[in-house]
């Protein structure tokens, strides 16, 4: 199951949305990844569709999750078994969200400081770590909402 044991607890619709969404985050980490490694000192038309089409499932990703997060209705009250895994699992993507955003800093701070400028190569793992944040981010919202108040 992708969201483990919290998946049980989200809407048919939310869980379907937010699956879709990690998928085309999957095709935008490829295209990242196809960029990062296949690409030399300028991105040729090919490579640029490439990233293009990174970029293009980076955004219908990031809308998918926003869709099964509003979908999503919130909880009133669970069992206390239930409440723990839900909670470390919640945090753990807000934590991968943090530091993937951190990585981009660090690409990006390292794209400014090169006297050439940012190479594709770095702009395309910022792309992938950005990715990461977002989609990691939305994903903790998206469990957060399953939550109960006194969890939060």
């Amino acid at each position: 199951m992708l969201f483990g044991e919290s998946g049980a607890l989200l809407r048919p619709l939310s869980r379907r949305l937010a699956a879709f969404a990690w998928c085309l985050a999957g095709v935008g980490l490829a295209c990242g990844l196809a960029v990062a490694v296949g690409s030399g000192v300028r991105l040729s038309p090919s490579m640029q569709a490439v990233q293009a089409t990174g970029l293009a499932g980076t955004g219908a990703s990031a809308l998918f999750l926003v869709l099964a997060i509003w979908t999503q209705p919130g909880r009133a009250r669970r069992p206390a078994t239930e409440q723990g895994e839900t909670d470390g699992q919640a945090r753990s993507f807000l934590l991968a969200a943090v530091v993937m955003l951190v990585a981009v800093a660090g690409f990006a701070a390292a794209g400014w400081v090169s006297p050439t400028g940012p190479s594709p190569q770095s702009t395309a793992f910022s792309q992938i770590f950005l990715l990461g944040a977002v989609d990691c981010g939305l994903t903790f919202l998206l469990l957060n909402k399953v939550r109960t108040p006194e969890e939060r």
